[in-house]
């Protein structure tokens, strides 16, 4: 493969000649005339260069869109090649939303890895749109996304269940009572992921079901972080509503307490996402191994809350 495109590949994705350089174990000036030789050999600007960030140039998108379908081909082939002699090999991207990236992913690429040491892993985080832009864009194999997907362009397979519960601290007077309906969240402050989360859609949605508006809440804070929310909730700075798989450590030791909403359905599905098109070898292999193990990772968890992961081999 043109080391080149994937230099070029590679600046675009990190926006950053140095990023890039470190990603690629390269000095910055080789990263940098390695650009310049495909904007010679081309003889267009590929690159727009300001004190923050690097940008394709209308050019240079299309060329990043060719080279990451030459850069997936080449990782197909090598893939494939490498299966006839009898022994895994590859590249797998896989991208995943905060709360499986945190939760599920570690235990899954653990087991995976432990099966197939010689497949590199890259991961790619985000929130639900991000994870997706980053499917649509070649970023990613194969994503790991709660919720519904009604994109056509993609498959999406139902593969792990997931419930999101409201949590209040242990001196919370919901704590003691263990349901609420609906109308009394209108008397508290909440602290929320984001906008764009899956969690934060699918709480809306559920809302809006009832008859009830989402735009009336008390939002106190917004964080990307469920381990910042937790905290403020345990502080007793108001309630939250998170995906049960974070909660469980805390709910054992009762520094946060789960509160039924009576009526309100919370519960969805955690995805397998991945193109219609065929995928390479190692992709195919990866979603076949998460089908045959669903029910291991739905059993991870110890009495303790805390999850068993596998020793990898290094």
């Amino acid at each position: 493969m043109d080391s080149q495109l994937l230099t070029f590949v590679t600046v675009v994705e990190k926006k950053s000649f140095s990023l890039a350089a470190r990603e690629l174990h390269l000095t910055q000036p080789a990263v940098t005339t390695q650009i310049h030789n495909l904007e010679k050999h081309y003889g267009v600007k590929l690159l727009d260069r300001d004190n923050k960030y690097v940008r394709p140039t209308p050019a240079g998108q299309k060329l990043y869109e060719y080279a990451r379908q030459i850069i997936a081909l080449y990782n197909y082939a090598h893939a494939e090649l490498k299966e006839l002699g009898g022994i895994m090999h590859g590249r797998l991207s896989v991208g995943a939303t905060y709360t499986i990236a945190e939760n599920i992913l570690p235990q899954v690429i653990g087991f995976f890895k432990t099966e197939y040491p010689e497949v590199e892993i890259a991961i790619c985080l985000g929130n639900r749109e991000e994870i997706f832009r980053a499917l649509s864009e070649g970023r990613c194999d194969v994503i790991l996304v709660a919720g519904d997907c009604y994109n056509k362009k993609v498959i999406c397979e139902n593969w792990l269940k997931d419930n999101l519960v409201l949590i209040v601290n242990s001196d919370h007077p919901w704590a003691e009572r263990g349901s609420i309906v609906p109308l009394e969240l209108y008397e508290e402050r909440f602290i929320l992921r984001e906008v764009g989360s899956s969690s934060r859609q699918l709480w809306e949605n559920a809302l809006r079901e009832k008859g009830f508006e989402p735009a009336k809440l008390n939002v106190f804070l917004e964080l990307n972080s469920h381990e910042a929310i937790k905290k403020w909730v345990e502080l007793n700075f108001g309630v939250a509503v998170l995906s049960e798989w974070v909660v469980i450590k805390e709910v054992r030791l009762k520094t946060l307490v789960k509160v039924n909403i009576e009526g309100l359905s919370l519960c969805r599905n955690i995805n397998l996402i991945y193109p219609k098109h065929r995928l390479h070898p190692v992709a195919e292999e990866f979603l076949r191994f998460c089908r045959l193990n669903k029910n291991r990772f739905l059993n991870m968890l110890d009495e303790s809350g805390v999850v068993n992961t596998p020793a990898v081999n290094k």
